[in-house]
């Protein structure tokens, strides 16, 4: 509760990921027009190599937007996010050490670990990468093996069973590592130490962190679903819908990661009075 308080009193700290979810809507709406002039000529030739001539004509792009999204949504975590997410713990901290909040100051000092913040967001994305990777590999072996049982299992059982696989693994991914950037704005260490330190605190209070981003993680759930049956959806109903579900995880993650951050940053200044406690 205090930080969705801290979220109402002090809505300075949402800005970067009301900067962020800006990114990202200027990306689903280029995505969106992608098969029109002006924009047809640069990304026609990118949306044919990855998925086929039909899919440079309407309704079927439609069924291709969510992915292409999805691509240009790392590129901005990689190049802004991560980046963002960093002024924000730091308008946090400077909020809990009762400091004035200046965007300046907070640009000036998050640029300083800007390299840190890039290379953060580089491994992250990478061992999301590969946690698909095994996910997919793992559940398409259960499919085949569930198929000789159940030769009835719909496809879409199998996406939404997939992704949910994905949607747990990467909760646990988060609890190891979702600590970096805060330990990074906070301790001020560097990338690496900051790195093992977060896969540290993340093994020994795995139930506590997990505890932190569950519910907020779980609220995201149902888009998440949509977004894996949208083919499914855009034939039921009508093609835009996948826009939609991909807008309204735009505006959903504004609010629901900035609270993430806020509680695991607020864990980390607990964790830190720890020992004061304990030798008083």
């Amino acid at each position: 509760m205090d930080s969705l308080g801290l979220m109402i009193n002090q809505p300075i700290i949402i800005m970067p990921f009301v900067l962020i979810a800006f990114f990202e809507a200027l990306a689903l709406e280029v995505v969106y027009f992608s098969t029109r002039p002006p924009i047809l000529p640069i990304a026609g030739p990118v949306i044919k190599k990855l998925f086929g001539e039909q899919f440079l004509h309407y309704p079927a792009y439609l069924v291709s937007l969510s992915k292409l999204f999805y691509y240009l949504q790392i590129v901005i975590y990689i190049i802004a996010g991560a980046f963002l997410v960093g002024i924000s713990v730091n308008i946090f901290k400077n909020i809990k050490e009762k400091l004035p909040v200046r965007a300046k100051a907070m640009v000036k000092n998050s640029l300083k670990n800007y390299a840190y913040f890039f290379g953060y967001a580089l491994i992250v994305v990478f061992m999301t990468f590969l946690l698909k990777k095994v996910d997919v590999y793992v559940f398409s072996k259960l499919f085949k093996l569930g198929l000789k049982f159940l030769p009835h299992i719909q496809p879409q059982i199998y996406s939404i069973c997939l992704m949910m696989a994905i949607f747990v693994s990467n909760i646990i991914l988060q609890a190891f590592v979702i600590l970096t950037i805060p330990i990074i704005v906070i301790d001020k260490m560097p990338l690496l130490k900051a790195f093992l330190k977060s896969m540290s605190l993340g093994f020994h209070n795995f139930g506590a962190i997990i505890a932190l981003i569950f519910l907020p993680f779980l609220i995201y759930l149902p888009i998440s679903v949509l977004k894996s049956v949208s083919d499914v959806l855009i034939n039921k109903t009508f093609p835009e819908i996948s826009f939609y579900i991909t807008a309204a995880g735009i505006i959903a993650s504004i609010f629901l990661d900035c609270f993430i951050i806020i509680c695991i940053s607020q864990f980390l200044l607990i964790k830190q009075k720890e020992p004061l406690k304990n030798t008083a």
